[in-house]
């Protein structure tokens, strides 16, 4: 596996986990791609692996759905010596969730920016995929922002008005 691999790897993983549709796939999707030991930074605060997960977890009360939008500019720098398998993935993408209750007859939605690095190794505490992958992110550094889209209200087009001579 190259480099390249390596970030398309990272995408599809967080992708999964963000995206599950249901609590036993976002479980399954989350231990795909974290560690046990894994080492996480939030905002500039150390937080517990278990911390991440319930605060994933929770993002995902009264929503219908999400979405992943990667950015085009994700990094991969590869380790010198195993650089088929380890790394690390640097980049950003947009979580666009959509919510159960509705503004304007549409699904409210929220939108979370993430800048992440990640670093990925092979952990032979884990068992392997069914590809024989033993690749889990080992340190995983990120700043979210959250924001809400704008909505846009249709605005009636204007009679023009009727001049009088």
């Amino acid at each position: 596996m190259s480099a390249s691999t390596l970030s398309s790897w990272v995408q599809s993983r967080l992708s999964a986990v963000y995206e599950a549709a249901e609590d036993d796939a976002f479980y399954k999707a989350f231990d795909a791609v974290f560690s046990p030991s894994c080492q996480v930074t939030h905002n500039h605060a150390s937080i517990s692996r278990d911390a991440l997960k319930d605060a994933l977890f929770s993002r995902r009360a009264a929503s219908i759905g999400a979405q992943v939008k990667w950015d085009d500019n994700v990094i991969t720098a590869a380790a010198e010596k195993n650089s088929n398998e380890a790394g690390i993935v640097a980049g950003s993408f947009v979580v666009q969730t959509s919510m159960k209750f509705r503004i304007r007859a549409a699904p409210a939605q929220r939108q979370t920016l993430l800048h992440f690095s990640a670093k990925v190794e092979q952990d032979d505490a884990v068992a392997a995929d069914e590809t024989g992958d033993r690749r889990r992110i080992i340190s995983f550094l990120y700043t979210t922002l959250d924001r809400t889209p704008p909505i846009h209200f249709q605005v009636p087009p204007t009679e023009k008005a009727v001049k009088q001579d």
